[in-house]
Formats: structure tokens, C-alpha cells, sequence
């Protein structure tokens, strides 16, 4: 246990917990200081006329204005604290991690008004001197979470935020050595893109370069989280060219054109959903998409997945677009918007069999129909037909098979705290196990649990939903710190036997986008006999703990990072992806992304049932 609280402590920013600790350490010295000036007198005697101790008439009033001065004292270095240290353009993180002791310092600068009234003047002081340690102790916990990183930038240049990202991942990136990063390169890399936004004070040419930045550590925790609009002009950056139509590739090796715009050019030319794609720009499409780099707001830790969507990014790319990020974000910055937009060439099978080329106009900023796509494929556009919406919640679908969301691994703050240092969350595993036992009484035989876009959380919800599948105990995760150079493992987490619902057969629904206590619980679960873990892509392969966050200039944007080392029992870094971006948690069964599914999938009608729910069902009546 020690050695987890040290591996979130040992990386938190000391100045909040320096004030925390003043601000308590002064409530309690204000404390002794009140006691040791007022005496004890009968109710009802006024303030000017209370008596002091053993001193003349003018020390005593001295010693009062330096009591109220004491007072405010506290209040007044957080002020100080506001006005200079606070979260630039980001009150919810200003009040979230300081908020706390700003109020007890409040609190204590009001001490002397409480002794205006008899009963006040007994109870106030007290509680504020347990509200302030209570405060300490809140921002000691808080971060220990999902933030024991924190590292705020905001006040600096975007030259100056963006080496002091680079700085701050280089001393607590837990993962630098597995995946083989070379953060001094990157920054290297992408410095000129960012002395190019301070030059031009372009909030969005900065955050594209942030979003570039973080696509190169392959790994789904080093996410960017925007806090401006700035947001906006990085997508167009980023996002290519529109020119009527994306692509997807087909498990059988084919280019289709899917999502196409019955107003555009490339339709009236013969172009619609489901027409063969075989050239773009003047090469064959299967050797242009092999170029592409799917750089946006997403993480592609595991290879296989980013080539599943690489030739939606092709789609969006002109004839001379650069294919480095570098020079594409400077030439696209420099251009105006609609002077910038490069034509494409696309060849593709006519319905009457021929072979065609075309020269297309870009239509403007590829944003929406990227967007659309991609979350398209990801069923993130439309809503489940069966109508569950909520984390956990379940139904039957049919006779014998139940359905549950699970979008989330994660619970209250200090349930959450409880799941990292323990691995464990009874009153939930109480909690499903009933829910579970009602669709067992309604005629649950099987059952489809839907992680597909899980955010993740904590392991403890893990590994106790696969404890009530599982038979035997197994081992999950080490814990370890990083002590003298040397990794010393900690504690083990495991599932333990519960097995009530162990003659349930189980499907784990999952995609890409499944990560961290998502792939926590892929993990579990694939390891119960029971239990068929299907996709039509992997999970995201990003588990290792986080705990970095780094505000950037201006409070423009985030950026969040692992910390902390989890292991496997081989010794490798649990889950995660190592330099060769391999998966490592393959699907039992994939399922295939045929013409039929992703014409499905991108129908533009809302009540387009969920082709990949749709195959599990199937796939689990095959199975009777």
C-alpha cells in the first residue's frame, strides 16, 4: 500500500500541497492565538468590552488588530496565489484543484466576525481549523486519482508551454522505454509548426501541432483535451480536403465509396455508395493509403486499427498535399482557407464495369464528412434500437439473450481511489450480481456486453464482473514503482472465483476505441472460458496508469499521460502496445467489414439498425 500512495505522490506538484498545508497549519495557530487572548466571560457581554489577559489596555488592542490581521493573512496569499498561479482559461481546473483551500482560507478571514455573536464565537473556530486540515488532506487525495501530475503552463508563451510539456513527459512518461519514444525528436520536429502559432498568435495552428504531437506516442493515454474554440480551425488543419465521398477497404481487399454527397461532383460522375475505388492521386489506392497518417483527436495505439481507418484520411488528401505534418500544418496555415483546398484524382469501376478517371474539386474543409465517417463506423452517430443509454444498463432483447452498455469503468472519486489501491469494489460487484440475477429470471442464457468506446476508469469494476463468470481465481496486473533505476514490484490484482454466472455465454463487444479500464476489462473477461471477445476492430491496447496532465498556454488545451508501470506475470507492460504497435488483446472473433455491413453502417437513416450488434446476435443463435 505504501508504495502505491508513493507512486502517486512522488510526481504531484508541491505548490498546491504547500498551501494546503499552510492554510491549515495557520487555522490551527489562529486557533491557539484566539485562545490564548480571550478569557472566558458570562454570555452577553459585547466584544469591546470583553476581558483580556493579564495585559495593559493598549497592548491588549494590539494584540486584537494582530489577531485580525493573522486572520486574513491566508486569504490573502491565495489571492495572491488566484491572481498569479491560477489556471489560465480554465476555472473548472482552478477550482477543482485549488478551489478547496482557497475556501477555508475565506473561511478563516471571516473568524473575527464570529465572535460578534456568543454562540458562533465557541463553534466557528473550531470547525474551520477541521475544515482547513480537511481541505489538506482533500488536495492530497484528490489528484492521487487522476492527476498526480498536474503541471500548469498556462501563463507561458506557446513556445515556452510546449517545451515544458516535452520537459515534464520526459522526466514522468511511464512508457518511454517500452514503445521506444523519442519526446527530445518530437519536439525537435514540431518546435517550428510552434514558434509559427507564437509568431502569429494562432490559438488553432498551436493546438493542431499539440494534436501531431501526441499522435506519435501511439498510445491512447497521451490524449489531447481542448479548452477553447481554438478547437475548431485545428480540425480544419487537420482534416483534409471534402471531396464528396470517403472510403473504406473491405475485409476482401477492396476500395468502396461510401458516405457520398448526392449534390457533388464525383456523384454526377458515376461516384455513389458502394462504387470500386482503384487509383487516387495517381497511384493504385492500396499503395496511397499505405502513406497515410490518421492525425486528429484519436489515439491509434495498435497498427491494424489506424489501417482500418487510414483510407477514410485518404479520402480527404489532394494531389499536392504533403504528406509530412510539418509541412502540410505550415502550408495550410499560411493559405487562405479557400485558397489552399487541392483538386484530387480518383479512378474507379463505373456501373457498367469500366474503368474511369476524374479529376475532383475539393467541395472545402473535409471536417464534417471525416467526422461522420469515422464515427459511423464506430456507431457513435446512432443509438442503440433496443433504447439502453445509460453505463450498466441492461435488458433482454430477445428469449434468452440480454444486452448491457458498459461505457465507463468508473465510479465516485474516492470509489475510485479505493479501486486503484485495492482492485477491488464489493458493494458494485453486489450490485450487478443483482441485476444479473433479475435477467436470469426473465430467461438470460446468454449475454452481450457492448464496450465498444469504454473511457476506462479503474480495474476494480473489472475485475469483479469477471469474477461472477469465472470458476478460478487468476492473476491480472502488478503494480510497481520505479525506485535507484530498478522497477520493484508491488501488489497483484486478481479475479477471484465467484463463477454464479459462469454458464452464461458472454460476448464482449469492443472496437477500437475501448480503452484503458476498457481493456482492463476485455482482459478479464477474455480470460473466462465463457466468454467470446468480437470486434470488427481491436481494443485500443491502453491500460498503463495515468496521473500526467500538462495545461498548456493559455489554457488552450491539456495534454494527459500514463505515470505509473503496470506488468503482466511475463514481465512486459501490461496491455499496453510496445514499439512494434502489435496487438495484444486479439479478438476471438472478428467480425467482417463486408459491403453489406459498411453500406449498413454509413446509411445516413437514423433508424439503420447496429450491424455489428446485429452479427453477435446472430453469431450467438449460430451458436445454440
Amino acid at each position: 500500500m505504501l508504495g502505491l500512495i508513493y507512486n502517486r505522490l512522488f510526481s504531484q506538484d508541491p505548490a498546491p500541497l504547500i498551501f494546503a498545508l499552510l492554510v491549515a497549519l495557520s487555522s490551527i495557530a489562529i486557533l491557539i492565538m484566539r485562545r490564548s487572548i480571550f478569557s472566558r466571560k458570562p454570555l452577553g457581554i459585547k466584544p469591546e468590552e470583553m476581558r483580556y489577559t493579564d495585559c495593559s489596555a493598549a497592548f491588549r488592542r494590539k494584540r486584537h488588530k494582530l489577531y485580525i490581521f493573522v486572520c486574513q493573512l491566508p486569504f490573502l496569499v491565495c489571492f495572491f496565489h488566484f491572481v498569479f498561479a491560477r489556471f489560465i482559461n480554465n476555472s473548472w481546473a482552478t477550482w477543482h484543484y485549488y478551489g478547496i483551500f482557497y475556501l477555508a482560507a475565506f473561511l478563516i478571514a471571516l473568524q473575527p466576525l464570529s465572535d460578534l455573536h456568543p454562540v458562533s464565537r465557541k463553534i466557528y473556530a473550531p470547525l474551520v481549523t477541521i475544515f482547513a486540515a480537511a481541505a489538506f488532506f482533500h488536495t492530497l487525495v484528490f489528484p492521487m486519482a487522476v492527476s498526480s501530475a498536474i503541471r500548469n503552463h498556462t501563463h507561458k508563451s506557446y513556445t515556452q508551454s510546449f517545451v515544458s510539456l516535452t520537459e515534464d513527459m520526459e522526466k514522468y512518461y511511464s512508457l518511454t522505454d517500452w514503445k521506444k519514444t523519442d519526446i527530445a525528436a518530437l519536439r525537435d520536429k514540431f518546435l517550428p509548426v510552434v514558434k509559427k502559432a507564437q509568431e502569429n498568435d494562432d490559438s488553432g495552428l498551436f493546438l493542431a501541432v499539440i494534436y501531431a504531437y501526441a499522435y506519435y506516442f501511439y498510445d491512447g493515454h497521451v490524449q489531447v483535451f481542448q479548452n477553447t474554440e481554438a478547437f475548431w480551425r485545428s480540425y480544419m488543419l487537420l482534416s483534409g480536403n471534402d471531396y464528396g465521398f470517403s472510403i473504406v477497404r473491405l475485409d476482401d481487399g477492396s476500395y468502396i465509396a461510401v458516405n457520398t454527397d448526392a449534390e457533388s461532383e464525383a456523384f454526377g460522375a458515376g461516384i455513389h455508395d458502394g462504387t470500386e475505388i482503384r487509383m487516387w492521386n495517381k497511384k493504385p489506392v492500396e499503395q496511397a493509403v499505405d502513406g497515410v497518417e490518421c492525425i486528429y483527436n484519436l489515439t491509434w495505439p495498435v497498427k491494424e486499427n489506424e489501417d482500418f481507418f487510414r483510407p477514410v484520411w485518404l479520402s480527404t488528401r489532394g494531389m499536392n498535399d504533403s504528406a509530412d505534418i510539418v509541412e502540410r500544418l505550415i502550408t495550410n496555415a499560411e493559405a487562405e482557407i479557400n485558397l489552399r483546398r487541392s483538386p484530387a484524382c480518383v479512378g474507379f469501376i463505373t456501373d457498367q464495369g469500366e474503368y474511369k478517371e476524374l479529376e475532383l474539386k475539393a467541395l472545402g474543409p473535409g471536417i464534417d464528412r471525416l467526422e461522420s465517417t469515422t464515427l459511423s463506423l464506430l456507431h457513435l452517430l446512432k443509438l442503440s434500437k433496443y433504447g439502453v443509454y445509460d453505463n450498466l444498463e441492461c435488458k433482454m432483447i430477445n428469449a434468452d439473450t440480454a444486452y448491457m452498455l458498459r461505457c465507463s469503468e468508473s465510479l465516485s472519486l474516492y470509489g475510485n481511489i479505493l479501486s486503484y489501491f485495492t482492485g477491488k469494489l464489493p458493494g458494485f460487484k453486489e450490485e450487478l450480481a443483482g441485476k444479473l440475477t433479475k435477467l436470469r429470471e426473465q430467461g438470460m442464457r446468454k449475454l452481450i456486453i457492448d464496450v465498444r468506446g469504454n473511457t476506462g476508469g479503474f480495474s476494480g469494476m473489472a475485475n469483479e464482473t469477471a469474477s461472477l463468470f469465472s470458476k478460478e481465481s487468476f492473476p491480472m496486473d502488478t503494480k510497481a514503482t520505479f525506485i535507484n533505476g530498478k522497477f520493484k514490484m508491488l501488489t497483484t490484482e486478481y479475479v477471484e472465483s465467484d463463477g454464479s454466472f459462469s454458464d452464461i455465454k458472454v460476448v464482449v463487444l469492443t472496437d477500437s476505441f475501448c480503452m484503458s479500464a476498457g481493456d482492463y476489462l476485455v482482459k478479464a473477461m477474455g480470460n473466462c472460458p465463457n466468454v467470446t471477445v468480437m470486434g470488427m476492430t481491436t481494443s485500443n491496447c491502453s491500460c498503463q496508469t495515468t496521473g500526467g496532465q500538462s495545461y498548456l498556454s493559455e489554457g488552450i488545451c491539456h495534454v494527459c499521460y500514463p505515470v505509473n508501470w503496470m506488468f503482466d506475470q511475463d514481465g512486459n507492460r501490461f496491455i499496453d502496445t510496445d514499439a512494434s504497435r502489435e496487438c495484444t488483446l486479439p479478438l476471438d472473433v472478428k467480425i467482417p467489414l463486408t459491403k453489406e455491413g459498411a453500406l449498413i453502417m454509413l446509411d445516413k437513416n437514423e433508424n439503420t439498425a447496429d450491424y455489428q450488434l446485429y452479427y453477435v446476435i446472430e453469431y450467438l443463435k449460430d451458436s445454440d
